[in-house]
């Protein structure tokens, strides 16, 4: 009973870790999580973990599923949003509000 205690914690332990370094957009956070939850994970075996213990660990996986999809997801967009890192030089606003990015190709900007 102690050894599946003990790799519940631990597991839960590194889910949890997992959990706020996403909510708060700590991606160096992440860094070794993969070892450290696939280390956790293997011990999981051995552990004799109950029924509900295994499916407590499935709901938290899930939900750090979902947060890790969503933060790709927001970085997906971020990505796009800056045309895969290529920032125009200028950025400009028109009449409405509307912006548009840098000057057209074989223009140049002279200073009147």
């Amino acid at each position: 009973m102690a050894r599946a205690s003990a790799a519940l914690r631990e597991i839960t332990s590194v889910m949890e870790a997992q959990r706020r370094a996403l909510l708060a957009g700590d991606f160096a956070a992440l860094d070794g999580a993969e070892a450290r939850l696939s280390q956790a994970a293997s011990r999981l075996p051995a552990a004799g973990l109950s029924r509900d213990d295994l499916q407590a660990i499935a709901a938290l996986a899930a939900r750090n599923a979902r947060l890790l999809a969503a933060a790709r997801s927001g970085l997906d967009q971020v990505r796009a949003r800056r045309g895969g890192g290529a920032t125009p030089a200028l950025m400009t606003y028109d009449a409405r509000g509307r912006q548009h990015g840098g000057v057209p190709m074989g223009a140049t900007l002279s200073r009147r």
